[in-house]
């Protein structure tokens, strides 16, 4: 669809409501139309007498009648708008993801949610925790564990049914970590269910799948945690896979 065409149905609500009218109920008068939309009659032969020339309607036997191109038009813009809500929906995240870091497609979005950090701070972090306690398989890249992360997934491989997990780390441990810290991660990374691997030049931001559930985080300009995309679509799961396959290839077995 040309910009011309994208930016004459967006810019009035009405001229959508002629085109979707005339699809739902065949061709219909002036007079129909003006009993069916909130409009008034200057606007909509004036409007009909564009989409005339545009193509997209044309007169028969007194009444306007839609045609093939006009309904491809509607069909490209009612697409439009379609993808242009799943973006919306996920902006808190997307706005805060650089777009070479994230080319998943807005498949991917489609039916994925977004849990942001403006009404809870912890919100995105804590979500990750939560699906980390249900899952009994894991597969995650994150810049570094915090301690609460390396406490629960200690908990985790070392209960009666034990966490299998692949941990890919831009680093072991975080800059300044206590001696303490040292030791509850080593003791993590030799945990027979979990394998943890090091790749220094991953991205600020975490990801993962915890049993088929995709999850992917946004940081701030300070590093924080602002957003978490997360979902089962199978293009959200399916990109997460395939940047995990690719971080592992490249990335180094952690040695104490």
């Amino acid at each position: 669809m040309g910009e011309d065409a994208l930016a004459f149905l967006a810019n009035s609500a009405v001229r959508p409501e002629i085109l979707t009218a005339l699809r739902e109920h065949g061709p219909l008068s002036v007079r129909d139309l003006d009993d069916r939309l909130s409009v008034s009659r200057r606007t909509l032969k004036r409007t009909l007498s564009t989409m005339a020339d545009r193509g997209w309607v044309r007169v028969n036997d007194g009444a306007y009648e839609f045609t093939a191109l006009g309904d491809a038009i509607l069909s490209a813009y009612e697409g439009f708008r379609a993808r242009e809500r799943v973006v919306n929906r996920c902006r808190t995240f997307l706005e805060h993801t650089p777009a070479d870091q994230f080319d998943a497609g807005i498949d991917a979005l489609s039916d994925a949610t977004v849990v942001d950090s403006e009404t809870d701070p912890t919100a995105p972090v804590d979500r990750v925790v939560e699906l980390r306690n249900e899952a009994t398989r894991l597969r995650q890249y994150a810049p570094f564990l915090l301690v609460d992360s390396v406490e629960q997934l200690t908990e985790r491989v070392a209960g009666d049914s034990p966490l299998d997990a692949t941990l890919v780390l831009q680093r072991a441990t975080p800059p300044d970590a206590a001696d303490a810290y040292r030791e509850r991660f080593e003791a993590l990374a030799t945990a027979p269910s979990i394998d943890v691997h090091i790749y220094p030049d991953g991205p600020p931001f975490g990801f993962g799948v915890a049993d088929g559930h995709a999850f992917v985080g946004a940081a701030d300009a300070n590093g924080m945690p602002h957003a978490l995309l997360e979902g089962e679509t199978p293009p959200l799961v399916s990109w997460v896979d395939r940047r995990l396959d690719r971080y592992l290839e490249l990335a180094d077995p952690f040695t104490p």
